[in-house]
């Protein structure tokens, strides 16, 4: 079970994956299966069916300490799972697209992809509530009543601010950087909340409109296992 990394779409997620070490290891490469809670891919590295991309499983090209070695161990996929494909941008991951970084085509892409990423997440934390693998059951409960709701209020918090921005610019689009450039500061102020770091917002009407949606069924979902919203101290 890995927990998502803070400053990217995945954060406050959890991702579950299958690891068999075979006779033949460290020699060889452990075999790796994702266990997947969404429709189609939340990541380009990381397939419906189980496959996870990574050189060092020998499932993706690399050379030189990205291919596996004797030297390799479980350890380094693990951290190679956490740093490199569960990451800020993960639209540049999908193979030829590292081109595009920098200009402001890929700036959209790569923010288009994130609200995909986001949208998967809810969905897969909803599937995960009613059906946990056994073996983290206990663990999965903590996390979600430690970290659901402050997943949820930072989502509201963007949505609001997306909405904001688009109800008063209807047909005046604009990208990530130059929206925390123009306005960053002072939203921050205004709602005494961060502006993720990763490119996001504004957000597009349709995914406003979704990840709402997802939210309620998400809250609805929660409250069926008994976890509710935490007590704001008086």
């Amino acid at each position: 079970m890995i927990r998502g990394p803070e400053k990217t779409p995945y954060e406050d997620g959890l991702f579950f994956f299958d690891f068999q070490l075979s006779a033949e290891y460290p020699k060889a490469p452990p075999l790796c299966h994702y266990i997947s809670y969404c429709s189609d891919r939340l990541n380009p590295n990381l397939y419906e069916d189980g496959k996870v991309c990574v050189s060092l499983l020998g499932t993706w090209s690399g050379k030189g300490t990205e291919v596996w070695t004797l030297n390799s161990n479980l350890l380094q996929v693990i951290v190679s799972i956490q740093g490199l494909i569960l990451v800020s941008e993960p639209y540049f991951n999908e193979a030829g697209y590292e081109k595009q970084k920098g200009s402001q085509q890929g700036k959209e892409n790569s923010r288009m992809y994130n609200e995909m990423a986001v949208l998967k997440l809810v969905q897969a934390l909803t599937k995960l509530i009613l059906q946990p693998p056994p073996v983290f059951k206990e663990e999965i409960l903590q996390h979600f009543q430690q970290k659901a709701y402050k997943l949820i209020h930072r989502l509201d918090t963007w949505l609001e601010i997306s909405e904001r921005y688009n109800n008063a610019h209807p047909i005046t689009p604009t990208s990530p950087t130059s929206f925390r450039e123009l306005h960053g500061q002072a939203i921050s102020e205004a709602l005494n909340a961060q502006l993720p770091e990763f490119p996001l917002i504004p957000a597009s009407k349709g995914f406003c409109l979704t990840l709402r949606k997802s939210l309620v069924t998400f809250r609805e979902t929660l409250a069926l296992v008994g976890i509710t919203e935490p007590l704001l101290p008086s």
